[in-house]
């Protein structure tokens, strides 16, 4: 599905396109939001053509709690 946005150019696939590396990476830092065309994560929900929220996986941890131990073992 094409984006008909009029902002489409600040989205990260048009930045992409332009090689704005330094700014997508600012975008994609803190994902809440996936694009439904491309996939691409960002922050911003304008950012995208269209927008779809993720999931909040915060209980799942950083895994720190398993450091040092051996698979299989809790």
């Amino acid at each position: 599905m094409a984006c008909t946005d009029e902002k489409h150019k600040e989205h990260i696939c048009a930045l992409t396109a332009a090689g704005e590396t330094e700014l997508i990476h600012e975008l994609a830092l803190h994902p809440a939001f996936e694009c439904g065309n491309c996939g691409a994560k960002v922050s911003d929900q304008d950012r995208v053509c269209d927008p779809v929220a993720l999931p909040d996986i915060g209980w799942m941890g950083d895994g720190a709690d398993n450091v040092g131990t051996k698979v299989g073992q809790t």
